[in-house]
């Protein structure tokens, strides 16, 4: 047998075992958080705590039972300026009470990870790869987009226009910043950057947050409409989507 045929026989053989490596559940989705200057430490461990809370609250924990026993794939990735993203908490298979309490002790306890500028591109990408490459393989991909500022660089349209062809839905979380209330105007702006540049794809849709002091309810909010949104009855009994490439 020639070496080019064995190199090829292996590699079919990885492809195929990475295939049957993957787990199957219901959604896999990617909390983006922004971790970028804009946010002090005292709004950053709200954002922690928040999620935290989020993740253990009754509703969420209803909502997550209700996927049975494939349950959920999350991973948390805070996000900063352009090359600036780093995976707080690898993927998580989140399918009861006890997972999804565990995930939340460990976001309580979640470091800061970055400072910097902001690029949503960069975020949106980076959770791109990071579903496409997991051991997961889902009937939906979401990637949550949390932050209180617009991009400094890099519209982010393209990013989200590339991730909705390949099938994913991007939502976003608005959080309006205390510190850097600008007004009226710059809420608009904020508002109108997130709904035309960030959010995409099927059942995409946008919340607020009038300040991180109200950041858990918010995502809380964010999460169930995620999890037993109107499109998931009817995705649910269709199959398997392929992995994105």
């Amino acid at each position: 047998m020639s070496r080019v045929l064995q190199f090829l026989l292996v590699w079919i053989c990885a492809l195929i075992g990475t295939a049957q490596a993957q787990q199957i559940v219901e959604l896999e989705l990617v909390l983006a958080l922004d971790s970028s200057t804009s946010v002090n430490e005292d709004e950053y461990a709200l954002q922690r705590r928040g999620l935290s809370e989020a993740m253990r609250h009754p509703s969420v924990l209803q909502a997550i039972r209700g996927l049975g026993e494939e349950g959920l794939a999350i991973s948390v990735v805070q996000w900063s300026g352009p090359g600036k993203q780093v995976d707080s908490i690898t993927w998580r298979h989140i399918n009861s009470d006890v997972s999804a309490i565990r995930l939340a002790n460990d976001l309580s306890k979640m470091p800061r990870a970055l400072t910097g500028f902001t690029d949503i591109t960069g975020a949106i990408n980076h959770s791109v790869a990071s579903i496409e490459n997991n051991m997961f393989k889902g009937r939906r991909y979401a990637i949550d987009v949390s932050g209180d500022g617009t991009s400094d660089t890099n519209n982010p349209s393209r990013a989200r226009d590339e991730a909705v062809a390949k099938g994913f839905t991007i939502n976003g979380l608005i959080i309006h910043s205390v510190e850097y209330d600008l007004g009226d105007l710059a809420r608009h702006a904020l508002h109108k950057h997130y709904s035309e540049d960030v959010i995409g794809g099927p059942g995409a849709f946008l919340l607020n947050a009038e300040s991180f002091k109200t950041f858990g309810e918010s995502m809380r909010q964010k999460l169930v409409k995620e999890i037993t949104g109107p499109l998931f009855a009817s995705l649910r009994q269709g199959n398997l989507k392929a992995k994105p490439l």
